[in-house]
């Protein structure tokens, strides 16, 4: 059984850095995560820059250390999402024991949720949860476009339309299972590691108890906004700024890239390319004031949801249907 977290020592932030495209962001993201509980010297960054002459790198290490961090790693060569992943499950072997929390956020990633961090955890142990994943809540500027970010005001009020690009975008084109890939692995036990995109778990050993009682993905209604919005963790997701083009066609230049990763870029690069802008009129909002049942309440009831759910599909094979 494993033991009680007892601080914030035991909790530790692993992410890497693309020194290219996510200078803008890096002071805001390190706010954000200090302000959550977690100590400076246990925010494991990785900066990654594609030569080693690359400016950038010095700027990086200079804003880690103005917040009291230390660069863990300069990784240089181009970019491709299995080798960052790969990157940071070694990060979290050298760093983490089985019983630490990890949290796992990219650059442009900024979790909630319903609790301070480390009353949360707390509240998972109790409930014997080792997992948590949240869907992305997308931020975007007052009119839709791809806005640079500013050292200030907060990020959050710069880019305060929290909708959903990410299912809007890939349902129009849909492959299979894509919406698995529109939720975020936030928070696990030590022992537990990120798959490649960080969306959920990697594959080997014990299933992780998850806090939603299975894979987030695997929830009813998993792509429908109302459901998004309502569940009590949330990846606010700042990838919609003046850099998002670039570092898009620059990862789909890069040999190695993933297919459904290259087929999403593709996507986002010809919806921001050919309309100059995300339609925030009409997309679904997400809003602070809808949330009048405790976080734990909506939490048993989507689990009991599902259970439903799955009878429901389980009759309807038993009687001749395969859906």
């Amino acid at each position: 059984m494993p033991k009680t977290i007892e601080s914030a020592k035991e909790i530790r932030l692993i992410s890497c850095l693309g020194a290219e495209f996510d200078l803008p962001v890096l002071p805001h993201f390190l706010s954000h995560y200090l302000a959550l509980g977690l100590r400076p010297e246990h925010i494991h960054i990785i900066i990654n820059a594609p030569r080693q002459d690359q400016p950038e790198i010095a700027t990086a290490i200079e804003t880690l250390r103005e917040f009291g961090v230390e660069p863990f790693e300069i990784w240089v060569e181009p970019y491709t999402s299995d080798a960052m992943w790969q990157k940071r499950r070694e990060v979290q072997a050298r760093v983490a024991a089985p019983a630490d929390w990890i949290v796992t956020a990219d650059i442009d990633e900024f979790h909630e949720y319903p609790l301070p961090l480390l009353d949360f955890i707390r509240a998972c142990e109790k409930r014997g949860v080792d997992c948590v994943q949240g869907p992305f809540i997308d931020r975007l500027s007052p009119d839709g476009r791809l806005a640079a970010v500013m050292p200030s005001p907060p990020i959050n009020e710069q880019f305060p339309i929290q909708t959903d690009v990410i299912c809007a975008t890939r349902s129009r084109d849909p492959a299979p299972g894509w919406w698995y890939g529109t939720v975020k692995l936030m928070l696990m036990r030590g022992d537990i590691f990120p798959s490649r995109g960080g969306h959920h778990p990697q594959g080997g050993g014990q299933e992780p108890a998850y806090l939603y009682g299975r894979p987030l993905a695997e929830l009813p209604f998993i792509t429908r906004p109302a459901m998004r919005f309502a569940l009590p963790t949330a990846v606010h997701h700042y990838k919609w700024t003046d850099a998002m083009l670039r570092s898009s066609k620059r990862r789909l230049a890069t040999p190695g890239a993933s297919p459904a990763g290259s087929a999403y870029g593709r996507q986002l690069i010809d919806l921001f390319q050919s309309k100059g802008r995300f339609d925030v009129v009409s997309s679904a909002r997400r809003t602070t004031a809808l949330r009048p049942i405790p976080w734990h309440t909506r939490i048993c009831i989507l689990r009991a949801l599902a259970g439903v759910g799955d009878k429901v599909r389980a009759a309807r094979k038993r009687v001749g249907f395969s859906t």
